[in-house]
């Protein structure tokens, strides 16, 4: 055999060898820590709950503009990528005797379909939901994507949402999020961000809560309703109840290549959030993405299907 088909035999295996690595690497599954730095301490967040005076909040509902979908194996590594795995978009409303307030925002037709062609986009939740931005007390965001921040991108009058929606100083300083979204100059110019190092009491029974990783300004958002039933809104930590409780994370190919995650700040809240039932079982995790739960939260009565006004 000639010497340089050796050669060029061994440079093959090794690329594949390369190949299979990289693979495993992008596409593979990779396990959770065992223990974790990211702290939820409750008796803090219970405490700033009940800081602002006020009656709490009354119940939350939840209005769905579509289902999407994204390959199954880029929710859960390692699983098929021909596979479709369905995503809910939409956006919340924490109500009160005297109003409301809306968590998220939801995406427009156009931003939906760019991700989804051909996926049927509910008009009358989205118009709900810009309804609900007019008349809204405080919104806010979990965080900086454009099927969270869009419906505020498009609402039809910015200036009338500035000194009620509520972005943090990570969210407001990421030029490239909200490049992608268009949103309008005028109205990040004119929102005066806040800034927190863990917890920040937004309302009654409402209080935001630190979550980097995701995008740098990450939140979740904790709701303490006069009932007592507790809501944590995790955003996009995990996109499906499955995801926490099997720790099991997006590839890298999803978390480094395509979002540009900090994979190791999420790799801790999702031990945290895995292990959090066990803690403190009355806490409802609620996933922004996961169809399921969704149908499931209300069956319950622990979500509204629709905005009310």
């Amino acid at each position: 055999m000639p010497r340089w088909l050796g050669i060029l035999g061994i440079v093959l295996v090794v690329l594949v060898g390369l190949g299979f690595a990289a693979v495993r690497h992008y596409l593979g599954r990779e396990e959770v820590p065992e223990h974790s730095a990211y702290v939820l301490d409750f008796g803090e967040i219970r405490r700033l709950a009940g800081a602002l005076p006020g009656p709490l909040p009354t119940a939350v509902n939840h209005e769905e503009i579509a289902v999407g979908s994204l390959p199954e194996g880029a929710v859960f590594a390692g699983k098929s990528l021909s596979a479709q795995h369905p995503m809910t978009h939409g956006a919340y409303q924490v109500v009160y005797p005297d109003g409301y307030l809306v968590i998220d925002s939801a995406f427009d037709a156009d931003a939906l379909h760019v991700m989804n062609p051909g996926v049927p986009f509910a008009t009358k939740a989205w118009e709900a939901i810009q309804r609900a931005l007019a008349g809204a007390k405080k919104i806010v965001i979990t965080h900086e994507h454009p099927d969270h921040i869009g419906g505020i991108a498009r609402f039809a009058e910015p200036e009338k949402l500035v000194g009620r929606l509520v972005l943090n100083k990570e969210q407001l300083g990421n030029g490239p999020a909200l490049s992608l979204v268009k949103f309008p100059d005028a109205l990040a110019r004119a929102v005066t961000p806040i800034e927190y190092e863990r917890y920040y009491p937004l309302a009654p029974g409402v209080v935001l809560i630190r979550s980097p990783g995701h995008t740098p300004g990450s939140q979740m958002v904790y709701v303490k309703l006069e009932s007592g039933r507790e809501l944590l809104f995790i955003g996009d930590v995990a996109w499906h109840m499955d995801q926490l409780r099997e720790l099991w994370y997006r590839p890298r190919l999803v978390t480094d290549l395509f979002i540009g995650e900090n994979r190791a700040q999420v790799l801790d809240e999702f031990r945290t959030l895995h292990d959090l039932p066990a803690t403190e079982p009355a806490v409802v995790i609620v996933v922004s993405h996961d169809v399921d739960e969704r149908k499931d939260l209300i069956a319950r009565g622990v979500l509204g299907d629709h905005f009310q006004f």
